[in-house]
C-alpha cells in the first residue's frame, strides 16, 4: 500500500512538472515588493516637493509626470532582473529547464494582459494620468490570474487581490490614496506573497 502511494505521488509530481512551471521563487516577490515600496516613497517625496498636496494635476506638471514614469520603469526593471535571477537559480536547483513549453505558455498568458495594460496606460498618460496607478493594479492582477493556469495556484489569489485594490483605487481617485494602494498592492502584498511562497515551496527543499 505504501509503495502504491509513493508511485502515485511520483506520477502526480511528474504530471505537475510537465504542465506547470514550478520554479517561481518567493525571493523574487520579496525583492519586487521592496523595490516597489522604495519607488513609491521616492515618488511621494517628489510629489510633496512639487505640490502642496491638496490637488495633483499631472497633465499640468510635465517634469513631475516624467519623473514618476521613470521611477516606475526603474522599479519594474530591477524587479524583472531579480525575478529572472531567482527563477533561473530555482530552476537549476530543481534540475529543470528554464525555457520550455510550459514556461512559454506562462509567459504568453501573462504577457497579453500586461501588454494591453501597458498600451492602455500610455493612453491614460495623455488623457487621465491620475488613473494609471489603479490601471496598473487591475491589469497586473488580470495577468496573474491568466497565468496561474500554468504555475502555482497561489498566484491566482494574489491576482484577485490586485484587481480588487485597483478597482477600489479607481473609485477613491486621489493621489495619496492611489500611491498608497499602489504601494500596498505592488509592495506589501508582494512581500507577503514572497514570504509565503518561500516557506511553502523553497525552504523545505
Amino acid at each position: 500500500m505504501k509503495q502504491h502511494l509513493q508511485d502515485l505521488t511520483e506520477i502526480r509530481s511528474m504530471m505537475e512538472r510537465s504542465s506547470r512551471f514550478i520554479s517561481l521563487s518567493g525571493l523574487s516577490g520579496i525583492f519586487a515588493g521592496v523595490f516597489a515600496l522604495v519607488g513609491a516613497y521616492i515618488a511621494y517625496v517628489r510629489i510633496l516637493e512639487d505640490n502642496t498636496g491638496k490637488y495633483l494635476n499631472l497633465l499640468d506638471n510635465a517634469p513631475l509626470l516624467r519623473f514618476i514614469v521613470i521611477d516606475g520603469i526603474v522599479v519594474l526593471t530591477f524587479s524583472l532582473i531579480f525575478a529572472f535571477y531567482f527563477t533561473a537559480r530555482q530552476t537549476r536547483k530543481k534540475g529543470l529547464k528554464l525555457w520550455d513549453n510550459t514556461s512559454k505558455r506562462l509567459l504568453v498568458n501573462m504577457a497579453v494582459p500586461l501588454i494591453a495594460g501597458g498600451f492602455f496606460c500610455l493612453i491614460l498618460l495623455q488623457q487621465a494620468p491620475d488613473l494609471i496607478d489603479c490601471a496598473t493594479l487591475v491589469f497586473y492582477g488580470l495577468a496573474l490570474v491568466n497565468a496561474s493556469k500554468y504555475t502555482f495556484d497561489d498566484i491566482r489569489y494574489l491576482g484577485y487581490i490586485e484587481i480588487v485594490l485597483g478597482l477600489a483605487c479607481g473609485l477613491l481617485n486621489e493621489w495619496r490614496i492611489g500611491l498608497l494602494f499602489w504601494a500596498i498592492g505592488f509592495g506589501i502584498f508582494h512581500i507577503v506573497y514572497g514570504i509565503v511562497m518561500y516557506h511553502k515551496y523553497e525552504k523545505e527543499a
